[in-house]
């Protein structure tokens, strides 16, 4: 269809989106390594606050990560809504919102900021489907299999 030109309307100068990008994302592309770049003071107050919390992750790894634990310290810092974790209760863990899981993580899914149009979403059974219906991921099962195992009855 061929919109009549208007000067007027922006979407006759509106960049096109590709189908696939997140609009989540803004226009931005993740670094090589998927972390958010941080400044020198910000880097120092993010190791304190990783040491001082036990979170998960080496902030000396150089390595592309599997969630971006910058952005979400960022995020923290400044109010994001996001920003905020939770103790999963299939396996009673520390859990990270799924919007800085980066593409390498087991888990990525749509809810992630770098995810495609078609990535896999979250059911209301805690399982990550492809668009198809295919399960990529069971948390119960993954994590009842084994709570079942280390107390033996599996």
């Amino acid at each position: 269809m061929t919109l009549p030109y208007d000067p007027f309307n922006p979407q006759i100068f509106a960049a096109p989106q590709p189908a696939s990008v997140n609009p989540m994302l803004a226009g931005r592309a993740p670094g090589a390594s998927l972390n958010t770049p941080l400044s020198p003071l910000d880097e120092m107050s993010y190791r304190q606050w990783v040491q001082n919390n036990n979170v998960p992750t080496d902030p000396n790894s150089t390595a592309p990560q599997d969630y971006d634990m910058r952005g979400f310290y960022q995020g923290l810092q400044q109010g994001n809504p996001k920003a905020q974790s939770a103790v999963d209760p299939n396996d009673s863990r520390l859990h990270f919102p799924d919007f800085w899981k980066t593409p390498l993580h087991q888990t990525f899914s749509n809810e992630s900021q770098w995810a495609p149009a078609d990535a896999p979403q979250w059911t209301e059974n805690d399982q990550l489907a492809k668009p198809n219906g295919q399960v990529v991921f069971d948390d119960k099962a993954q994590n009842s299999g084994g709570l079942l195992a280390a107390l033996g009855l599996k």
